[in-house]
């Protein structure tokens, strides 16, 4: 995998995971990195509850919208 390892960022979230949730949670940042979008602790956190099936796909699919609509505009 190349650009970003979130799992190295922030192992303590990567504890309960085992290997094929881990590279499926690394895989998701990495690709978005590669875009030019770099995660925050929260972003992560969240995907790894999706992945844990701790909430649903339409929750979190709100919870991103949300985030993307507080971002502010770039100029």
């Amino acid at each position: 995998m190349a650009g970003l390892d979130v799992s190295a960022m922030w192992p303590d979230l990567f504890i309960e995971l085992d290997d094929r949730h881990r590279a499926n949670v690394r895989d998701v940042f990495a690709t978005e990195y590669l875009t030019g979008w770099e995660p925050d602790r929260a972003a992560v956190a969240e995907v790894i509850e999706l992945e844990r099936g701790r909430i649903a796909l339409s929750d979190y699919m709100k919870r991103n919208a949300a985030r993307i609509a507080s971002v502010p505009p770039s100029t």
